[in-house]
This record gives structure tokens, C-alpha cells and sequence, in this order.
């Protein structure tokens, strides 16, 4: 039987609290149609990938003059979905670690993401992850059209205090794919 380790996933998600945040117009337009791609329906969505960029400055949590941004240590993660699996893929240096279960011992094996099973309903435009390598794990997302991004909102209480959870947010843009 397998087992998971999330830790890494949830210090990601902690991290993600963002010291200072940009405002960036990640609208898409389609060059055929001119028009701006959306998700207006499950199948909208394989086929596509997204970033979520985690930045040095966010992680050490330290405004730097009017949000200087220090390059070369920001950390990208894609979230790319097909047809069966949204994968969340990993950046190069980040290893990612799997426990597995070998009758009484226990070994660890590195993986470079993981898969869960996705849904979305286009009325609400809502949708959720949910562990397909994972066992009882959902993690739900918006897509906002307006940026067209899809959003994981979720709060974390630090030092087991439950009554301040922060507010966390993970945003995914469009990766634009050239060819």
C-alpha cells in the first residue's frame, strides 16, 4: 500500500503567502478568433497548463524597497490537465518524496509530481482535485475568467492555533505553449 507525503505540497501552500502582491493581466486572446480562451466546460480544460509562481521574496516574507523581486530563486509548479489527470508537476529543483509501504518497512522514492482525478462544473466555475495517487485528499479551485486563472484558496493555522487561520491563495495563470 501506498503512502503519501503531502508535507512538501503543504510547505508550497504555506510558502505561497505572498509578501507583496502584482496585478498582472494574464488574459489570453486566441489568435484565430481574437477571442479571450476560457473554461466554460470540463473539456476546456484538457489539454491545458498552467504556473503558479513561487518567489524568493514570498517565502522569506520581507517587503524589499517597492516589492523588488530577487531573481533566479522563484520556483515554478504547472498544473497541466488532459483528458483522465491534472498533474502537478514539480520545478526541476525540487524533489518530491513518496512513502512506500514494503510489508513492515517503509522506503522512500522521489517522484517528480502527482496526479489526482479533476472535475469542474462551469455553472459555478468550480471544480476540485482530488487524489487519484492521494488517499481522501480534495482540494478545490475557482477559475476566474477575468484573469483567467484558476485559483486554490485555502487557510492554514500555524502552531495549532484554529481560531486565526490565515487565508492562502494559490493562483495558476495560462502558460502560454509556442510551438
Amino acid at each position: 500500500m501506498k503512502k503519501n507525503i503531502f508535507a512538501l505540497a503543504a510547505a508550497v501552500l504555506m510558502l505561497g503567502m505572498t509578501a507583496c502582491q502584482k496585478e498582472d493581466d494574464n488574459t489570453i486572446a486566441n489568435p484565430e478568433t481574437g477571442n479571450t480562451l476560457m473554461v466554460k466546460s470540463v473539456a476546456d480544460l484538457a489539454g491545458t497548463e498552467w504556473t503558479y509562481t513561487l518567489s524568493f521574496s514570498d517565502i522569506i516574507g520581507v517587503e524589499m524597497g517597492d516589492c523588488a523581486e530577487i531573481t533566479g530563486l522563484d520556483l515554478q509548479f504547472g498544473l497541466n490537465f488532459d483528458n483522465s489527470y491534472a498533474h502537478l508537476v514539480f520545478p526541476e529543483n525540487v524533489t518530491g518524496l513518496n512513502l512506500v509501504e514494503d510489508g513492515d518497512e517503509y522506503t522512500m522514492e522521489e517522484i517528480q509530481g502527482l496526479d489526482y482525478n479533476y472535475s469542474y462544473d462551469a455553472a459555478t466555475q468550480r471544480g476540485a482535485l482530488s487524489g487519484a495517487n492521494l488517499v481522501d485528499i480534495e482540494i478545490p479551485f475557482r477559475y476566474d475568467e477575468t484573469s483567467d486563472a484558476i485559483i486554490v484558496e485555502f487557510s492554514v493555522a500555524f502552531d495549532d492555533d484554529e481560531t486565526n487561520p490565515v487565508p492562502v491563495q494559490l493562483v495558476f495563470h495560462r502558460a502560454v505553449v509556442t510551438e
